[in-house]
């Protein structure tokens, strides 16, 4: 049990919540979990990794974004989070081209969780919002030369 990272919002609809630029990874793997408090008016969210570039010798890019229960801890917590709608996570990333991915989770979404480990592409998460969300993206440095770099954005509707 671990409290999470917490990312402090600026109240807009739209917000860059965080830039990924990492050189030459020296660690096996390295999953980074940060949650989001998510508005009260918010009924859907889209998340968008935009431009993901990876490069070396076997470069792999995974992201999920889960609910957070914090009914028993009062904040996010790692033993607290929670499948969204039953998805879990995008198709690996293995490709170093530039992708995009974009991820919709709301009520009325449509389930998608067609993939590419190569191209861009995008998911539908049928899940209604839970007060907090985390994402948790998981890059991997197994022979200590990989570079990624991205921004995930939040966009919040009505």
């Amino acid at each position: 049990m671990s409290a999470l990272d917490q990312i402090t919002l600026n109240g807009g609809s739209a917000e860059l919540v965080e830039t990924i630029d990492i050189t030459n990874q020296a660690t096996n793997t390295v999953a980074v979990t940060k949650a989001i408090r998510v508005p009260l008016w918010a009924n859907y969210v889209t998340f968008v990794i935009n431009d993901l570039t990876m490069d070396g010798t076997s470069p792999l890019f995974d992201f999920i974004v889960q609910g957070v229960d914090v009914t028993l801890h009062g904040t996010p917590d790692s033993d607290d989070l929670v499948l969204l709608g039953g998805w879990d996570g995008i198709t690996q990333k293995t490709a170093a081209a530039a992708t995009n991915t974009t991820i919709d989770i709301g009520p009325l979404v449509t389930f998608d969780d067609t993939g590419s480990a190569t191209a861009s592409d995008r998911y539908g998460v049928q899940a209604v919002l839970p007060p907090w969300i985390a994402y948790t993206y998981t890059t991997d440095g197994t022979t200590d030369d990989e570079d990624y770099a991205a921004t995930i954005s939040v966009y919040w509707h009505k």
